[in-house]
């Protein structure tokens, strides 16, 4: 078989070699005269996956290495009976543990303890409930909003109603986009939303771009300029708009879910994926090709303090100060969408917590329970 998949998808030559003939090639760039006589297409978001891409095509199969299904025509797919599978979570961990760290960064410049604020999570799947999971373990309050799970599981989280969930002070958004349904995502921060938060409110966007209209969010942002805002994701990516670069305490190129651990599970989710519908052997596996991590351990005397602790560690694993330097080397003379797709192309590897084992003497037992919570491995001397 022949098999196209997106270049920046890791270790997919060599996962699935044993199935046919892999050729790699950008995906923003993919053109359905690309395609020639393949049966398997593997992509990322940012290829659009539809009639026009498939209609002249030989493809039995798609995949993607992604929690989101935007980019993919589903009914096309389904009506013409093509083979499909995602990466559901394959990142999330990644995304929350990004969250983390972008909130532990705004926390140190804005002097505030994370454990007195509270936080709205607005969608709380995947990731949403990694995230929920990690404030959870620092003793932060959750607000958690998300109607369609809430139908379906009424009992799992205590869910607020979308005005209760704009109170809090942190809001941070974790929603498939959707533009039609019962509950459309589609610009869910509008000019109306926006008007009802505080003015200190502290706005996080991993989810898509187009959740949040940004035009409504640079006319708020002269309103309420002690409004704070990290994006990760950017209403025309890769094009974004340099304006709201300037105006978030954040930005990062779309690589919150972008450790290497969250995007070699994608690989070996899509693998799996395509060795059942092809009742073919899986005979590739994630962890033969993962390298030791940089970072192993870590160690903590008797005399730190909680904060500190925790700040050290993840800033030690992930500092999304990095990311964010990077993103606003972009200058007026660089082509902003080439700038923007190289950064993610050329990511440098960022592992995991659970990749980390901290050492801590016995009596910080609170600490170690905070850590774990986090994802750290710990050991109690």
């Amino acid at each position: 078989m022949q098999i196209i998949a997106d270049e920046n998808i890791p270790w997919v030559d060599k996962a699935f070699a044993n199935l046919g003939e892999v050729r790699t090639l950008p995906g923003r760039d993919l053109s359905d005269a690309d395609l020639g006589e393949a049966e398997i297409l593997l992509v990322r978001s940012v290829t659009p996956v539809n009639e026009k891409l498939l209609a002249k095509s030989a493809i039995r199969f798609v995949g993607t290495a992604t929690i989101g299904l935007d980019h993919i025509d589903l009914a096309y797919l389904r009506y013409q009976g093509i083979g499909f599978a995602s990466a559901p979570g394959c990142n999330a961990n990644a995304a929350a543990e990004y969250v983390i760290s972008a909130l532990l960064v705004i926390a140190e410049r804005q002097n505030f303890a994370l454990y007195n604020k509270t936080v709205g999570i607005i969608g709380c799947g995947n990731v949403g409930s990694r995230v929920f999971k990690k404030l959870t373990a620092l003793n932060v309050n959750c607000l958690i909003y998300d109607p369609p799970q809430q139908q379906q599981q009424p009992a799992k989280f205590d869910y607020v109603d979308f005005e209760t969930v704009l109170t809090a002070d942190i809001i941070t958004l974790h929603v498939p986009l959707e533009k039609q349904g019962h509950y459309p995502t589609y610009h869910l921060i509008n000019a109306e939303v926006l008007s009802k938060l505080s003015n200190s409110i502290i706005l996080i966007n991993t989810s898509r771009g187009t959740v949040i209209d940004e035009t409504a969010l640079l006319q708020q942002l002269t309103i309420q300029p002690k409004m704070t805002v990290i994006l990760d994701v950017w209403q025309n990516e890769p094009d974004i708009n340099p304006l709201l670069l300037q105006q978030a305490a954040l930005g990062t190129p779309h690589i919150a879910g972008y450790s290497l651990d969250g995007k070699v599970r994608g690989t070996e989710m899509l693998y799996n994926a395509v060795c059942r519908y092809f009742q073919q052997p899986s005979v590739w596996q994630a962890q033969t090709v993962l390298p030791t991590p940089p970072l192993t351990r870590l160690a903590f005397s008797n005399q730190i303090d909680e904060r500190t602790a925790v700040h050290t560690a993840v800033m030690a694993c992930y500092d999304i100060r990095r990311d964010d330097a990077n993103l606003r080397g972009l200058k007026p003379t660089l082509r902003p969408g080439m700038f923007f797709d190289n950064l993610r192309k050329y990511y440098p590897i960022r592992r995991e917590f659970n990749c980390v084992v901290i050492e801590l003497p016995a009596e910080q037992s609170h600490l170690a329970k905070q850590l774990v919570g986090l994802g750290f491995q710990v050991e109690l001397k």
